[in-house]
């Protein structure tokens, strides 16, 4: 594995895997090599791991210019393995198996305390729009949303302190934009819009793709029935979907994006379904939930239907941002040890980093977002916005399986 002197990576035992097998060393145990047996009912992966890291088996979609996940990510240890799946999950596919650790590299910072341009005062949310490479953070302190691009040049800001919109109407009797009061957070939408998190409104609301606001999202107006009380986290899914943390009440929800209800998770309480302060969320490709919970030391994980999985711990003590990258890792940052550390799905500690470029460490970090080759961390107490660079280095072997099945 590679080490720099901003990033250590740890290593352990691996969990024992349900259906992995540790298998003898074999010949050419220093180069990565698999082999794919399939008989009735049954295919068996047979892989070699010149070194540990986390593995990937991924599969080629047929007719489409996209790639799936079979298996992984999961970290493993050196060593010879043997994985088994129903046939059907290797018939008439082919695809690759990747060896790979990860490197972060911090390499520049954007950002000081005041109300400029490029300026911030306490930010509590940011995310990346993908299609415009734009960077959005909920500047909190100054109550207005920044756009930056995605090397840190100014783009456009939105907002101003005010109560809510329905509320504060300018001279020509129209909605005035210029109305956000203590925004926590801020999402990219999947029509070229954003959502803000306007907790002291107790409201999320719509910008358009002209950036412009375009109302509530939820409640609406009229709703007398729903409420927020201290949205804090807000993001969209896959499918477009919006998920928000509503910070008092101890609960995450799931809307549409017409702003109907779909799901409701947690609640304050002891349990392990239950929440307790919870500030940040991202769903993971396979609609995995990842929640922020601050106030149980933990990242809680759900299924996509809302039921309880598992928690990650390893390491927290007051976890405030969680962001999952296109491999399934689970990047965290935590405002009490000042770190961000990276993680399996299964909860291992891949990763840890403390300081920016120049060596000056994080304080209070809030959240984080990751594109491909970028993770963009929201240095709160430091009102500034540390860019990491991604990198992954490893071992790929190819992989196909058969058209019929032999007996």
């Amino acid at each position: 594995m590679k080490t720099t002197s901003f990033c250590r990576f740890i290593t352990a035992c691996a969990a024992v895997l349900a259906f992995s097998i540790p298998a003898f060393s074999q010949e050419n145990s220093n180069n990565m090599w698999s082999s794919l047996e399939v008989a009735s009912g049954t295919a068996i992966f047979t892989i070699n791991l010149p070194t540990s890291g986390c593995v990937n088996i991924i599969y080629e979609v047929a007719g489409k210019n996209k790639t799936e996940k079979l298996w992984g990510p999961r970290f493993m240890e050196k060593g010879t393995y043997k994985l088994k799946f129903p046939e059907s999950k290797v018939l008439n596919k082919k695809g690759t198996i990747e060896l790979f650790n990860l490197n972060l590299t911090p390499f520049k910072s954007t950002g000081s305390r005041g109300k400029g341009e490029r300026q911030f005062d306490n930010p509590m949310g940011i995310d990346f729009d993908a299609s415009r490479k734009e960077i959005l953070i909920a500047d909190t302190g100054n109550d207005r949303i920044i756009r930056l691009g995605k090397d840190g040049r100014f783009i456009g800001r939105h907002g101003g302190f005010g109560l809510a919109f329905n509320n504060s109407r300018n001279s020509s009797g129209n909605e005035d934009e210029d109305s956000l009061d203590h925004p926590y957070d801020v999402a990219a939408g999947g029509f070229s819009n954003f959502y803000v998190s306007d907790q002291n409104n107790n409201r999320t609301c719509i910008f358009d793709s002209y950036k412009s606001y375009r109302g509530n999202l939820y409640p609406k107006n009229d709703d007398r029935r729903n409420r927020l009380d201290k949205p804090k986290g807000i993001i969209t899914d896959y499918e477009n979907n919006i998920w928000v943390v509503d910070g008092r009440s101890d609960k995450v929800l799931k809307l549409s994006p017409s702003s109907s209800k779909i799901l409701e998770i947690g609640g304050f309480g002891g349990s392990e379904k239950q929440l307790k302060n919870p500030t940040q969320i991202d769903v993971g490709i396979d609609g995995s939930i990842y929640i922020a919970d601050r106030g149980k030391s933990r990242i809680a994980v759900f299924d996509r239907l809302g039921l309880y999985k598992y928690q990650i711990t390893d390491s927290l003590k007051a976890p405030t941002g969680v962001s999952v990258d296109s491999d399934g890792l689970v990047y965290v940052c935590d405002d009490t040890t000042d770190e961000l550390s990276v993680y399996s799905p299964q909860g291992k500690r891949l990763a840890l980093l403390t300081e920016a470029a120049d060596g000056s460490s994080f304080k209070e970090p809030s959240d984080l977002t990751v594109c491909d080759d970028t993770v963009f961390l929201l240095d709160s107490g430091n009102h500034r916005i540390i860019h990491i660079k991604r990198e992954k280095d490893g071992f790929v072997v190819s992989w196909q399986g058969p058209s019929t099945v032999l007996e």
